[in-house]
């Protein structure tokens, strides 16, 4: 508990720095009640996380830099820490493409090496922000340790409640063509996920809670489906 403290606020102090450059850097926590992640529970025994983000939007250029981090009150060793780097554009008010790479890291790990302890994705995202239920189509593919393809079809629709309150519905459909899965196993659909959320912001501050489900259909991920919620806090 101390330690992940700790981990927390350093993030915190060290990042918030980087806001004297402008207003393309935004702040996330969550604290969550579970770690669930295309229907696998990275977190066991039903333990809460905290998970804090800083993304540093490079201006015009359409590149984006984000650090994301979830720590474990379970053990240091389920710490982990992300970088991704992409690229988006928008398409004639229409069409919305994002690509690039995301390197995860368990750098607590006992006995840590780069080539086990480290893995790296590729991935397209396009979408249709415009249209209703604003569909994205995600296509990611491990090509170290997790070496497989994940597919995502997920929509979601926002709407206002009160002055400075939306809430927020979302849904998507995962596919696992091998990605972090035993050899040998069959791929197919492996998480259908629903999720709420309502959010308060003011100036370049907000809250949120939210609450999600997820039915995990692949039975090589999970015999049993996934129940968690929790708060965001951010300045964007």
């Amino acid at each position: 508990m101390k330690k992940v403290l700790k981990c927390l606020i350093i993030f915190i102090l060290v990042f918030s720095g980087f806001d004297l450059f402008g207003k393309n850097i935004s702040f996330q926590i969550d604290f969550s009640s579970r770690y669930i992640w295309r229907g696998f529970d990275l977190n066991p025994y039903r333990k809460p996380v905290v998970q804090p983000s800083m993304n540093w939007d490079l201006g015009e250029s359409g590149f984006s830099f984000n650090l994301w981090s979830s720590l474990s009150f379970v053990g240091k060793d389920l710490h982990e820490f992300d970088v991704t780097l992409s690229y988006s554009r928008e398409i004639a008010e229409v069409l919305s493409i994002e690509a690039g790479l995301i390197h995860y890291a368990w750098y607590f790990t006992e006995n840590f090496t780069f080539k086990d302890d480290t893995s790296h994705e590729i991935f397209v995202s396009v979408g249709l922000p415009h249209f209703l239920f604003e569909p994205t189509l995600n296509l990611f593919y491990d090509f170290t340790v997790g070496d497989g393809f994940y597919g995502q079809l997920e929509i979601g629709h926002s709407f206002s409640v009160l002055k400075n309150v939306e809430a927020g519905l979302y849904s998507s459909l995962g596919y696992n063509g091998g990605q972090w899965l035993a050899e040998g196993t069959d791929p197919g659909f492996s998480d259908l996920n629903f999720g709420l959320s309502f959010s308060w912001k003011t100036g370049r501050f907000f809250a949120a809670a939210f609450t999600n489900y997820t039915f995990v259909l692949l039975k090589a991920i999970s015999r049993e489906n996934h129940f968690w919620f929790g708060v965001s806090l951010g300045y964007h």
